[in-house]
């Protein structure tokens, strides 16, 4: 099956999922919620398709090469990371902007991979992280079917991916399935905020609170869950939470 093939598959089997929800609020014995239905991963391909062109300018324009570096590092992962022969997988790669930080604080070689549905995104990010020095190994695929074997990588990581799911702990069990025994999963969210607003009407996405990032990580059965705001460029402050913790050994 390609990969067009089987993201409209996937999308097929999401039909029936549950939408993200909006806003709710209790009024008396009414309890009133607005939610709105996710977009499947064919459509999230076909809209980041559209947007590739331009979206190597937002990352520039909110700086997240360098707003990723302070998290990163607070993660540990220098320590995760050192030695030889280390891989890391990107998931939702987009312009490369999460792995592009992560080296710049590394001093070591790293063999970087990187999985988008958008065919076109998997071009933006290999033109920038080769600009960057860098060689990824890229593939157009679902974060919800990684294709990699079991136990494959030290760190795994997503930078605003997660929220765009109408189940991301099924997303989070499968980055955990590839990754080593006491390997460091790394993830970026939009938060709950003014900011984060507007991103969730645009994109349909969670707005998450460092509550429900948490839940999320420990129902994963991941340790040492810790959690850091993302300073943004321009506007948008820290409308961003980077969360990370430890797959058991």
């Amino acid at each position: 099956m390609s990969v067009p093939e089987q993201l409209k598959a996937a999308s097929v089997g999401l039909s029936g999922m549950k939408t993200i929800p909006v806003a709710s609020r209790q009024l008396g014995s009414w309890h009133v919620a607005i939610s709105r239905r996710i977009r499947t991963p064919l459509e999230l391909a076909k809209r980041y398709d559209a947007l590739a062109g331009s979206w190597a300018r937002t990352a520039h324009h909110f700086r997240l090469e360098d707003a990723y570096q302070e998290p990163l590092i607070a993660s540990g992962a220098r320590v995760a990371l050192a030695g030889t022969g280390v891989k890391v997988l990107d998931c939702g790669i987009g312009c490369g902007s999460l792995s592009i930080a992560l080296d710049r604080i590394l001093s070591n070689p790293i063999a970087y991979h990187g999985i988008d549905v958008s065919g076109k995104m998997l071009a933006s990010a290999e033109f920038a992280m080769q600009q960057a020095g860098l060689s990824p190994k890229l593939k157009q695929a679902d974060i919800l079917s990684i294709p990699y074997t079991d136990q494959s990588f030290d760190l795994v990581m997503a930078a605003h991916v997660l929220e765009h799911l109408p189940d991301p702990c099924r997303a989070i069990t499968e980055m955990v399935r590839v990754l080593k025994p006491g390997g460091l999963l790394f993830v970026c969210m939009t938060r709950r905020s003014v900011f984060g607003a507007l991103i969730q009407l645009r994109w349909r996405t969670w707005a998450v609170t460092q509550r429900q990032g948490v839940e999320w990580l420990r129902d994963c059965h991941l340790s040492n869950i810790e959690c850091l705001p993302v300073k943004l460029g321009a506007y948008a402050g820290q409308a961003s939470l980077a969360f990370w913790a430890h797959k058991p050994g």
